[in-house]
């Protein structure tokens, strides 16, 4: 009875603060599953926006195209789609040799999210063929070995290694060009295999030259 009478006490005598720790505690539990509601639906509202889009981009209406992926961009700004919606708009500037303005779209394609898949990371490569369309090829090579840092490329890095090492001859660093062409040579995957053969002409050239 004494710790019956003894809870009460406490009970009556705290009542307030047992009271905010209660709502506190509704709040938190409440938030989270609010956050990760509005967080769901939000992803959801994102993949229909952005499946309207490529239903449009499928048209060939170019205009209508970039309103409906920049429409993505900027209401789902941190989305995966928005990802997306950016690495289209990208490609169609760069289709049409409008290489700043795609440039500026990869960038806001480019992102270290998982989520994102090779499109994150494949825009870095996308960026390096502006520059080198612009001719730029420092920026160009610079964006390439960015991109062989992305293990979400990795079957892509045979080609990316055999682009670097034509860029690296084109801006005389040939100790560069044979570091990409050995690469490519010691690489055992089945993406290698095209590139081998010329990888192993392309160092021969490049001895050659340096005895010569």
């Amino acid at each position: 009875m004494d710790f019956l009478n003894d809870a009460k006490d406490f009970v009556i005598k705290n009542s307030n603060s047992l009271i905010i720790g209660a709502i506190v505690v509704c709040v938190v539990l409440f938030g989270g599953f609010g956050y990760r509601y509005f967080k769901k639906s939000s992803e959801i509202k994102a993949q229909e926006l952005f499946g309207k889009a490529m239903l449009t981009y499928q048209t060939g209406d170019v205009t209508k195209t970039f309103e409906a992926f920049k429409a993505v961009i900027e209401t789902h700004k941190n989305s995966v789609q928005a990802s997306y919606s950016a690495f289209v708009l990208g490609n169609l500037l760069l289709g049409q040799n409008k290489y700043d303005e795609a440039i500026n779209w990869f960038k806001e394609a480019q992102s270290a999210d998982v989520r994102t898949g090779f499109v994150g990371a494949d825009a870095l490569e996308a960026i390096a063929t502006c520059y080198e369309a612009k001719g730029n090829k420092q920026e160009a090579l610079e964006y390439l070995q960015k991109a062989m840092k992305d293990d979400r490329v990795r079957y892509r890095f045979p080609q990316l290694q055999w682009r670097s090492a034509l860029i690296a001859r084109d801006l005389g660093k040939v100790g560069d060009a044979k570091k990409f062409c050995e690469q490519i040579i010691s690489d055992t995957t089945a993406q290698a295999a095209s590139y081998k053969q010329k990888a192993e002409n392309f160092l021969t050239e490049i001895l050659v030259l340096e005895k010569s």
